[in-house]
């Protein structure tokens, strides 16, 4: 079985020189983990995930949960936790683009690859979704861990790739 047959076709992705309130509004809006980013001729480029997306904006945020956990929060940490989401202010941000956030250093799965090569890519490289390009390296749609471990339950996937 090949990626092309488990796949999540594509649907949704950024171009380049999207501004921080679309990349914002494209992961509140459709709730995914991961947006390929894709140039004119729809290549893919790069990739932002929520997790890149959180450390852009709030490179401490992970630092503050910390404090908060250790000093068992008493008021202040959570006004400044509080404020710091609150005053998030995206209309000022027209020259951040999708270009800025997203990794550069990626990998993809090709849709004739096997369902085994991509469980190798996403298990071996301890991502969660991959974006899955077609021959040219135009963006054809997506592979998570779940597609995977699905096909894999199913029964189709083992011994046909």
């Amino acid at each position: 079985m090949k990626v092309t047959d488990v796949m999540r076709p594509a649907g949704l992705s950024l171009i380049q020189n999207s501004n921080l309130a679309k990349v914002v509004e494209t992961f509140l809006n459709y709730r995914v983990d991961m947006l390929p980013v894709v140039d004119a001729a729809q290549h893919v480029v790069g990739v932002i995930t929520v997790q890149d997306l959180l450390e852009f904006l709030f490179p401490r945020f992970y630092e503050i949960l910390r404090d908060y956990n250790a000093l068992e929060d008493k008021g202040q940490l959570s006004s400044l936790f509080g404020s710091a989401f609150s005053g998030l202010d995206l209309g000022d941000n027209q020259l951040i683009l999708a270009a800025d956030m997203m990794r550069t250093h990626l990998i993809w799965i090709g849709a004739e690859d096997s369902i085994l090569a991509a469980a190798s890519h996403l298990f071996g490289q301890h991502v969660t979704q991959l974006p899955v390009v077609d021959r040219d390296r135009r963006f054809v749609g997506t592979l998570s861990e779940t597609d995977v471990v699905l096909s894999f339950l199913k029964g189709s996937a083992v011994g046909r790739s």
